[in-house]
């Protein structure tokens, strides 16, 4: 089955009020859709999310620079068009824009692979369970202690048993009141993350987790820079909770200098920033072997599919933006998300709610 052409598409959907963490403000949700056309009319798509940053850039990538290369291609040679995006974005770099270019293709491909054999995508790359654990995510620093509150109980009441919430504010005890307040809302038996969104420095991070160790924290997300990792072997040392991170890396390499170190029990990979479902795969298996586990970043309904073929998958992340565009929002029960077996990745969209948001 031969590429016949590529196609992106931008939509926007502006937030009620602006939300924030450590490092970002945001007013729009932004979403590029990428469509790799088939033949016989298949279409396998993915989707990148951005905020207003670079949102042409990411859409440019794929429409000056990585269409060119694909069309003509055999679509069922995953690994084969992978590489032949790889090798050409090698002179302008293999990070950053270029690899949420080729990240996209790659799950457009594995979604018409999917479709083109009527069969779900994770059943494709080795089913190992057809549930995946789920955690409610959010709890913006911008929230009044009366929103967070009102959105991880809500999260509880919804049968989510895990939930997480946003610190490295500038103030440690404003962080440490607000960790024990949800603490006490969702009460002891729902784990609890806190992402600091690499706000603090190693020592900064360990004053924090002193702070809160009674409230049982699942793990702490991104509490220093990505690149420092010898902060992040300290910290691994240091403290009582569980340090996760990765969402920012875009090679398999940092990955492996962070697990060889035994810095990271948990990793984080984003399925985009990595450069799709193939990099994943592969990102697991080799946390594997450190005895490391795996959690997903923001795409839940792309990455339930290759978190459900490991047997080292942690949670799911869960944000709702992407169901109003979804004839099939995800399914979410007693903490639990079903993999949906619908061929390919599952992911229809509603054309009116495309049509509604598409920026010309």
């Amino acid at each position: 089955m031969k590429i016949r052409d590529v196609k992106t598409t931008l939509l926007s959907l502006p937030l009620k009020d602006p939300i924030a963490d450590s490092t970002h403000t945001l007013k729009t949700i932004d979403w590029i859709l990428v469509d790799v056309c088939g033949e016989g009319g298949l279409v396998g798509g993915s989707h990148m999310l951005t905020f207003d940053y670079g949102r042409e850039l990411l859409r440019g990538i794929v429409d000056y620079e990585l269409k060119d290369v694909v069309v003509g291609m055999d679509a069922t040679l995953i690994s084969s068009v992978w590489q032949a995006c790889w090798n050409r974005v090698e002179y302008i770099g293999q990070a950053g824009v270029a690899a949420w270019g080729i990240g996209a293709i790659d799950i457009a491909l594995w979604d018409l692979l999917g479709k083109s054999l009527n069969c779900p995508v994770f059943r494709l790359l080795g089913a190992h369970r057809e549930q995946v654990p789920i955690y409610g995510s959010g709890g913006w620093l911008t929230y009044s202690m009366d929103q967070l509150l009102a959105e991880v109980t809500s999260y509880v009441h919804q049968g989510f048993t895990a939930v997480k919430m946003k610190v490295g504010s500038r103030e440690t005890q404003y962080d440490v009141d607000r960790v024990r307040a949800v603490r006490e809302a969702i009460g002891p038996k729902i784990q609890l993350m806190v992402d600091a969104n690499q706000a603090w420095t190693p020592g900064q991070a360990i004053e924090f987790s002193r702070k809160v160790r009674d409230c049982e924290i699942f793990w702490l997300e991104e509490p220093i820079q990505k690149d420092d990792h010898g902060g992040y072997r300290a910290l691994a040392t240091a403290m009582d909770i569980p340090v996760a991170a990765g969402e920012r890396e875009y090679s398999l390499e940092a990955f492996r200098d962070l697990l060889a170190q035994r810095a990271l029990p948990i990793v984080q990979p984003d399925v985009l920033r990595l450069g799709g479902i193939s990099r994943c795969l592969k990102l697991a298996h080799l946390a594997e072997t450190f005895n490391a586990r795996v959690a997903s970043h923001f795409y839940k309904e792309i990455d339930i599919h290759w978190m459900a073929t490991v047997n080292n998958g942690l949670f799911l992340e869960y944000f709702p933006w992407l169901d109003p565009l979804l004839v099939h929002p995800m399914e979410v029960k007693n903490g639990m998300a079903r993999v949906p077996d619908r061929p390919g990745l599952g992911i229809e969209l509603k054309p009116e709610a495309v049509q509604e948001f598409r920026v010309p």
